[in-house]
């Protein structure tokens, strides 16, 4: 080993330990001797534990004795010859009573003034003293019982106590009665049984005044106890002093006083009597062990010298090894199992050494992951300010932790900080578990989410004396969620702004519909062809407006324009919408209705979206040349619709998501049967608006499908008939001006009011629109909204002013149909709001309006 050397003589510990004991034998005797003392003093604090349970007993006795005496008093406080004020009687009973009881207590019956009314030490009838005093004031004013202090009894002619009770008549205090006890009722308490031998014992009151005593009791007995005692009990309620006794005599005194009376007991123990053993033998050891201690102090400078060396070496090396420094070479030691410990602790240095550079490997790596997931932990001991955290925390906000107090507002925002305040004081006061998500700031002024987690930490008595927990900054997750709420918001404007751009070009195509009644073509046929034109065109816009709700379909917001409509006509309406698809893929359509109307409570306009979708998505799916069916049937109150097909099917887990948002089927290279998939999850909406359901049901791939509508029936009402409201009555020739920079849709718009009989005018400029106002004083004005230079809006509020056309008619007619477009055309000035393609109906009802209107201009 090294510093060690061959030439030093090393002996076991043993013999040195066998020298140290002879060494240490004599002054074992000193021990002794201390140890003796030790055993007297604990001895006479036993006696003096003893004796103070033994005044403690003799004070439970004496309330014992005083709450007999108050049993006895509250008893003949309820006789009825008391209540009746029958003072004789009550006489008479009390002495019977007091008599069975023993002893030579009396009782007395006295009023507010202190007049004795009745007193059982003498005959009824002999006159009687007054006699107040405090404790029946006290029982007066409180109602409660009461025990005196001594006094002088005026009949017995000796010290007295009495144990005063009121007496109620009529619910009032009127008389106190009181048991009278003399100090004979107390000699059984301190005779010998109870008191040491040769000690003194008293019983006194709360001002000291002694009531009796086992020593010279006659003379004692009235007169107050020594002065030391009693300014210790009027201090303490019990314990032990140093005091003298009437005969001048040194006593050890325990005493104890009464919660119930204030009374109290004392006993004496005489102090010569301790010590007179005890000093005889400490001055015979004194003198054994002063010499005791000098040898043996000289044996153990010899013999312990070579142990201290041997242990003096080690010290070093073991203040080397706690501070993870070199161990020092090893010197001067002469005992063999120094120089073994010397060895371990050399191997321990190996051991830490490695162990330390492991911990710290795996702390650094802790650290840096705690880093790079920006999560840290803490710790708050309560009753402390400070906060312990990890080294990550303060790289998450990129600054040292204050104290919490000085978060606020600071390091959290006001409500996390007031949401941590809640949570913390409810585990400190419950305990449990909680956690947060927190919106806080980082050092260079950026906001950041923190993922806070916390619990309680309990003590050995089960209190919370802690809190704990970890954060971590989950501000990229959140931001990576706005993103995702911010990409379906765009996703709904893309879906407006794809509405409104497919508006324009209907437009024109439903004006030309309508004008193919002019053409050479039959009549007849032509206005046929034309409805059937107008209404699909209309149904688009419908369809249109359906992609700008979808979002309100889906989620159950949309409102629906119920009346009784014929299920039959909502089929065949959805039939005629996929004639075009379904003669295209040379589909065999088959509709199957019921022979009589069948009436439901529906919006007619969604139902043929529904039935129409259902179509629309089966001919889609199914090969060319396949077959389609929708078959309508009621059972009891319920309508259904079925549609199948002999398409491509769908799989169980198909099945399942067919309505769900944005499912699609089997896509095709030439995507002839993509979508955005939003057909059946509307169908499903709608249907459970109108409070039905729908069904899907497939044998399987290529075994076709079958979806079944079922929808809630309306009772028919006698006199049913398919009606239409009368044509209105042709009215005057109005002068109308049509404003769109579309020219073929103004165009169109213009030829189809032009062939209602009207005078029109048509501007595509918003200034040329103006200045043709002034001179042409149109009545009614169809202006479009999307204007350049100048939108609709300020141009009707500008015609608005203009005095030839304050009172014209004022249409907006737009491609924007939602309630906000609606809103802010009626607050430019506008009477009426169209959207594109133009509801030619519509049309005809406002152009009539107007012309049956008198003129304004």
């Amino acid at each position: 080993m090294t510093g060690t050397s061959s030439s030093i003589v090393r002996r076991p510990l043993r013999a040195y330990l066998l020298w140290l004991v002879l060494a240490t034998l004599l002054p074992g005797v000193i021990g002794a001797s201390i140890l003796f003392v030790h055993q007297y003093q604990k001895a006479r604090a036993q006696i003096e534990k003893n004796t103070l349970q033994t005044v403690r007993a003799l004070v439970h006795s004496t309330d014992n004795k005083l709450r007999e005496a108050r049993s006895i008093a509250q008893t003949l406080s309820t006789i009825d010859a008391l209540a009746a004020e029958d003072f004789a009687r009550t006489h008479y009973q009390a002495r019977e009573a007091l008599a069975l009881a023993g002893g030579r207590m009396n009782a007395v019956l006295r009023d507010r003034s202190g007049q004795q009314l009745i007193n059982t030490a003498v005959d009824y009838g002999t006159p009687l003293p007054r006699h107040p005093t405090p404790s029946i004031e006290q029982v007066f004013v409180t109602g409660r019982p009461a025990v005196s202090d001594v006094f002088q009894g005026q009949l017995r002619k000796s010290a007295l106590a009495s144990v005063d009770v009121p007496v109620l008549v009529r619910g009032q205090v009127r008389y106190v009665l009181s048991i009278g006890l003399g100090p004979e009722e107390f000699d059984g308490l301190l005779g010998p049984t109870s008191v040491p031998e040769g000690a003194v014992a008293s019983l006194f009151d709360r001002k000291g005044i002694i009531f009796n005593r086992n020593m010279n009791r006659d003379k004692s007995i009235g007169q107050p106890v020594n002065p030391l005692l009693r300014d210790a009990a009027s201090r303490q309620q019990e314990g032990t002093i140093a005091s003298r006794s009437r005969e001048g005599k040194p006593l050890l005194t325990s005493f104890a006083r009464s919660p119930l009376s204030g009374w109290g007991v004392a006993i004496g123990i005489q102090r010569e009597s301790l010590r007179t053993e005890l000093m005889d033998q400490l001055a015979l050891m004194a003198g054994v062990a002063a010499a005791l201690f000098a040898i043996g102090l000289c044996l153990a400078w010899l013999i312990g010298g070579r142990l201290a060396r041997s242990v003096q070496a080690l010290t070093g090396r073991a203040q080397a090894l706690g501070m993870g420094d070199t161990l020092p070479p090893l010197e001067d030691v002469h005992v063999r199992e120094a120089a073994e410990v010397a060895s371990a602790m050399a191997d321990a240095a190996t051991l830490l050494s490695e162990r330390s550079r492991q911990l710290a490997a795996k702390e650094s790596a802790l650290r840096e992951t705690h880093m790079l997931a920006r999560f840290g932990t803490w710790q708050w001991k309560l009753g402390s300010e400070e906060i312990e955290v990890s080294d990550s925390v303060p790289h998450i906000f990129g600054r040292p932790m204050p104290p919490f107090p000085q978060q606020r507002g600071t390091v959290l925002s006001e409500e996390s900080w007031l949401q941590v305040q809640r949570l913390t004081g409810e585990l400190v006061r419950q305990g449990g578990s909680g956690k947060l998500q927190l919106h806080a700031f980082h050092a260079d002024g950026h906001r950041i989410w923190l993922d806070y987690r916390c619990e309680s930490v309990h003590g050995s008595d089960g209190r919370v004396v802690a809190l704990r927990g970890s954060m971590q900054d989950i501000t990229e997750r959140v931001r990576a969620e706005e993103a995702l709420r911010q990409a379906d918001q765009r996703k709904n404007e893309f879906l407006a702004m794809l509405a409104h751009e497919l508006r324009n070009p209907l437009a024109p195509i439903s004006s030309g519909a309508q004008l193919l009644g002019q053409d050479s073509l039959e009549p007849a046929r032509v206005k046929q062809i034309s409805a059937i034109i107008a209404r699909q065109a209309r149904h688009m816009a419908g369809l249109v407006d359906d992609l700008l709700d979808v979002s309100r379909v889906t989620r159950g917001l949309v409102v629906l324009t119920k009346e009784r409509i014929d299920i039959n006509a909502v089929v065949q309406d959805a039939a005629e919408q996929v004639q075009a698809l379904v003669h295209g893929k040379e589909h065999r359509l088959e509709v199957q209705l019921l022979p009589q109307p069948c009436f439901v409570l529906g919006d007619r306009k969604r139902l043929v979206q529904v039935v129409g979708n259902l179509l629309h998505n089966a001919a889609k799916f199914t090969e060319r040349g396949g077959r389609i069916a929708v078959a309508v049937s009621s059972a009891g109150e319920t309508v259904m619709v079925e549609v199948r097909d002999n398409g491509i099917g769908m799989l169980p887990t198909e099945q399942e998501r067919a309505f769900d948002m944005f499912v699609q089927g089997e896509r095709t290279p030439d995507r002839s049967l993509g979508g955005l998939g939003i057909g059946l999850a509307l169908v499903r909406s709608l249907v459970e608006l109108h409070g039905g359901s729908v069904h899907v049901s497939s044998a399987g791939h290529g075994m076709g499908s079958s979806f079944t509508v079922r929808l809630p029936r309306c009772q028919e009402r006698a006199g049913d008939a398919d009606g239409a409201a009368g044509d209105a009555a042709p009215g005057s020739s109005l002068r109308v001006l049509v404003v769109d920079d579309n020219v073929d849709a103004a165009q169109m718009l213009s030829m189809y009011v032009g062939a209602q009989g009207h005078e029109v005018r048509v501007e595509h400029d918003s200034l040329e629109a103006l200045a043709q106002a002034a001179s042409f004083a149109p009545e009614l004005c169809l202006l479009d909204i999307g204007l350049p230079e100048m939108d609709g809006y300020e141009l009707a509020r500008r015609l608005r002013r203009h005095p030839a056309t304050a009172g014209a008619t004022l249409v907006a007619v737009t491609g924007y149909g939602q309630d906000q477009d609606r809103r802010n055309s009626a607050q430019a000035g506008f009477d009426h709001h169209l959207v594109k393609p133009v509801d030619m109906v519509a049309l005809e009802k406002i152009l009539a309006g107007a012309a049956a209107e008198p003129s304004s201009v």
